[in-house]
C-alpha cells in the first residue's frame, strides 16, 4: 500500500495482518485496535496513537515514529 490515510480514525479496529507498507499515517488513531502480524514497514506514524493497540508480531522497520503515543502510553521520541 502507498495510501494517505493521514489523520483516519481506526479506533478498535481489526487489522490485523493487514499490509500498509510505506503508507501515510501521520495523526492516525489506532487506539486499541488489533494490529497483530500488521506489515507497517517504512511508514509514517508520526504523531499517531497507537495507545493500547496490540501490536504482536507487527513489523515496524523504518517507521517513522516521532511523536507517536506508543502502545503503553508513552511518547515516542
Amino acid at each position: 500500500m502507498y495510501g494517505n490515510l493521514s489523520g483516519a480514525n481506526f479506533t478498535s479496529a481489526n487489522l490485523r495482518g493487514a499490509k500498509l507498507e510505506n503508507a501515510n499515517l501521520n495523526e492516525t488513531n489506532f487506539s486499541l485496535a488489533d494490529l497483530s502480524g500488521v506489515n507497517l514497514k517504512n511508514t509514517n506514524l508520526e504523531k499517531a496513537n497507537i495507545k493500547d493497540a496490540n501490536m504482536s508480531g507487527a513489523d515496524l522497520s523504518g517507521a517513522v515514529l516521532t511523536g507517536a503515543i506508543m502502545p503503553d502510553g508513552t511518547t515516542h521520541d
